[in-house]
């Protein structure tokens, strides 16, 4: 088999033997790539390196300044061992603070410093707050790792309280329904949402090929959690009026795949052009499945083996709200009418 040769690409050997990969250029390393060369995750990161470099690499950085260690953090196994949408995560928190603060001192901030750093991003966004914090955390530890410091500056610093999503009820689900019809692009991606129980993420990702014997097979890329999802009538029916369009199952309006962020933006216009609240958003969906199947008397294993949570206190909490309001009405039913009668 030929061997691919690819301009910019730095391999060696590491200490415990592995072979590692990084775009390298200009004499600086900018990231690692992983996967074989010529995969599409391999080729994936290949293609960003080329089109612009990480913005921690944009700035002019010293030996000691943020922005080189979040480089160098990059290039260790802290941030090459994660999976790959671990890896995303990370540096959709640093690539901000590389850009921001870059130019600050690594092996001196202090904690009140980093707590102004993540107070001015909680400020107006809570849940990138508590992110970046535990992102930060991580770095930290890389840098007393790397003797750069001794202590880890994000220690103490509390995190956001930030609320939960919202559940759909079924009068907004309705609402949702009557506004977008069966053989509408909403519609079908609203259904894939609800009927199937997944993240956004993992959505968006959905093709035809994934479709075999009336079930849809997810690889869950939060969890890693490895599904088949079988496809429920209402599903059926929404797939089957919405015109079949490219590879991915809801695609944009000409059938191209979608991204996360696409697929969430499509839901939230939806959401808005529906009158539904800004409580309304697109993971509440994948709640309300989990309700519906816990008032439907769906055990919390019959449950997870559908929305593919590995530990079970989630899928409890809806399984113990959904036989709260079957043992109140029950125990209601046992009340006299005015005729004296139960009800």
């Amino acid at each position: 088999m030929a061997k691919i040769k690819l301009r910019y690409v730095d391999e060696y050997i590491d200490r415990t033997g592995k072979l590692r990969r990084y775009f390298r250029k200009g004499g600086k390393r900018i990231g690692p790539l992983t996967g074989e060369p010529g995969s599409e995750e391999f080729m994936a990161a290949y293609a960003a390196y080329l089109a612009e470099k990480p913005a921690a690499a944009k700035v002019t950085q010293h030996a000691d300044s943020l922005g080189k260690l979040i480089i160098d953090f990059y290039g260790s196994r802290f941030y090459t061992d994660l999976k790959p949408s671990s890896r995303q995560l990370y540096k959709y928190a640093l690539e901000p603070i590389a850009k921001a603060h870059g130019h600050r001192s690594a092996s001196t901030m202090p904690t009140e410093a980093a707590e102004k750093i993540i107070n001015q991003i909680g400020a107006e966004k809570p849940g990138m707050a508590n992110l970046t914090r535990a992102v930060l955390r991580r770095l930290f530890q890389f840098a007393i790792k790397t003797k750069r410091r001794k202590d880890n500056p994000m220690v103490g610093i509390d995190p956001f309280k930030v609320g939960e999503h919202h559940t759909w009820t079924d009068a907004e689900l309705k609402q949702f329904e009557d506004k977008w019809r069966l053989g509408t692009r909403q519609r079908l991606a609203y259904a894939l949402l609800l009927y199937t129980s997944q993240r956004v993420g993992d959505v968006a990702k959905m093709s035809r090929a994934d479709v075999a014997d009336g079930l849809i097979h997810v690889v869950q890329q939060k969890t890693g959690a490895d599904l088949w999802v079988p496809i429920h009538p209402e599903l059926q029916r929404a797939m089957k009026a919405y015109p079949a369009k490219g590879l991915t199952l809801v695609g944009d309006a000409n059938g191209r795949p979608l991204k996360r962020p696409a697929l969430s933006a499509l839901m939230r216009s939806a959401i808005r052009s529906a009158g539904l609240s800004s409580r309304c958003v697109s993971h509440g969906l994948r709640k309300a499945s989990m309700r519906r199947l816990a008032e439907a008397d769906s055990t919390t294993n019959q449950i997870a083996s559908v929305s593919g949570h590995k530990t079970l206190k989630e899928v409890e909490r809806y399984t113990k709200a959904a036989n709260q309001k079957k043992m109140a009405r029950q125990a209601m039913d046992k009340l006299p009418n005015r005729n004296g009668k139960t009800a």
